[in-house]
């Protein structure tokens, strides 16, 4: 077998010169400059999924509350955008309220505000999202529902605080609520 000669005193300087060179990280090391460089991907978990869906399905939310304040500031005739945040029973539920404003001539002043809101469950499974629920309260000590003279309809001893629950489904790529229930409480 043959023999490789020693490396010369030169070689061998010059290696040891390129290994310390070489950590002080610089372009001129070999190392590429980090700014110019893409992170390195990363592969996502079942968790950070159904956080994203989570997350995607509170917007998503916050979005039928905004569309919910419009259709009743309008008197129940703005309507056009129900279908696109809401399905099945809730899109039914959505368009009575609706009929029955512009029915008795009712309006809503000022905004519903949300306190809080937060998903609470998602699935069927943490890798594969289509479903979630939503719960938040909301605060409508702001807002009052009045008739076509501007008298008010609120109930006397209407609760002004809400715990909402729905349930929202991902349909065609968009998250929509399609059921729900809320309650008075002091959340």
């Amino acid at each position: 077998m043959p023999r490789r000669p020693a490396l010369g005193p030169t070689t061998a300087v010059l290696c040891a010169l390129t290994a310390l060179t070489a950590c002080q990280g610089s372009p001129e090391a070999g190392h590429p400059d980090p700014s110019l460089t893409s992170p390195a991907p990363t592969a996502t978990s079942p968790a950070d999924e159904s956080k994203v869906a989570g997350d995607a399905a509170v917007a998503a939310y916050r979005r039928y509350i905004a569309v919910i304040n419009a259709m009743t500031a309008s008197g129940g005739t703005m309507v056009k955008d129900l279908p696109t945040i809401t399905s099945g029973v809730e899109l039914a539920v959505s368009q009575n309220q609706a009929e029955t404003y512009r029915g008795e001539k009712i309006k809503t002043i000022g905004t519903v505000e949300i306190v809080w809101a937060k998903a609470v469950k998602t699935g069927p499974t943490p890798a594969h999202v289509t479903t979630a629920s939503v719960q938040a309260c909301y605060d409508t000590s702001k807002t009052q529902a009045v008739d076509s003279t501007g008298k008010s309809v609120r109930e006397p001893g209407t609760p002004t605080r809400w715990l909402d629950n729905r349930d929202l489904q991902l349909i065609g790529g968009t998250w929509k609520v399609t059921k729900g229930k809320n309650q008075g409480a002091s959340c």
